[in-house]
């Protein structure tokens, strides 16, 4: 029985032992390695076209029909974030600058206006092919190019040195507002040619005596979207210059160009 015992108490302190030096095995040591992600959102405007188009008016037809230029610009959006894409003349209020003056007749203070713009989806569709990327998708828009609609100047679109487009700015894609539908969702051109990819088609119908009034009449505002008239109702001076009743009061003949910028922002 003693020796039964003695055998027990030799297992148990080999049982501590073997306890002691396994608690002693586990030690361990632990080092932490970091990961950052700055996820940074990306808005790429890419224009695939030749970012001059030229307007040559040298007969009558030309001057009484106008020229429509087809796919005279054409952009690509790429983009990580919510986005609009809008478009201004970028002139500061002062019109199509003049570079050579070929007449001392007629008037060289040319509005923004003359220049007309239609803007379709990279499939060529328009708001009447149920095209519904502007605005919304709301059809009676009286700011998009959804068809040719006078292109404002930078201060009749409301904007400020910040490019915060408001009320007045012409959207291509996109709208005011931060609500539901009121953008663009994130995407690459490529894979969506129907939201992402655009063409811009340009008109200027001079007119024989060349006061481009397709494009400038007063009649024409009425909530188009054109806004060419003053809150008054009384034409604005560069545009009442041209339009007023009077065979003498056309543009001058000369050289003239204007700059169209397209601004693709983060919907804030």
């Amino acid at each position: 029985m003693k020796n039964l015992f003695g055998l027990l108490i030799a297992l148990g302190l080999l049982c501590g032992i073997q306890s002691a030096s396994f608690a002693q095995q586990s030690l361990n040591d632990v080092e932490y390695a970091y990961v950052t992600m700055d996820l940074q959102g990306i808005l790429n405007l890419t224009m695939t076209t030749n970012p001059q188009t030229d307007f040559v008016f040298k007969t009558i037809q030309e001057h009484k029909n106008g020229i429509t230029k087809f796919n005279a610009v054409q952009l690509q959006v790429d983009a990580t974030v919510a986005w609009d894409l809008f478009a201004y003349a970028n002139e500061g209020g002062t019109g199509w600058t003049q570079v050579d003056q070929y007449s001392t007749n007629g008037i060289a203070t040319i509005p923004s206006e003359i220049l007309e713009i239609e803007a379709v989806n990279g499939l060529g569709q328009t708001i009447a092919d149920a095209w519904t990327v502007s605005d919304s998708g709301n059809a009676t828009s009286s700011l998009n190019f959804q068809a040719f609609t006078p292109i404002k100047s930078y201060t009749a679109a409301g904007l400020t040195n910040s490019l915060t487009p408001t009320a007045a700015t012409q959207f291509i894609a996109g709208e005011v507002g931060t609500a539901a539908r009121q953008q663009m969702s994130p995407g690459v051109a490529f894979a969506n040619p129907s939201t992402h990819q655009f063409r811009l088609h340009y008109k200027i119908k001079p007119g024989i005596p060349a006061k481009f009034m397709q494009a400038l009449a007063v009649a024409a505002d009425g909530g188009s979207g054109r806004l060419i008239v003053g809150a008054t109702g009384t034409a604005r001076a560069d545009i009442a210059a041209l339009t007023v009743n009077d065979p003498t009061a056309f543009a001058q003949a000369g050289y003239y160009y204007l700059e169209v910028a397209y601004v693709l922002v983060e919907d804030l």
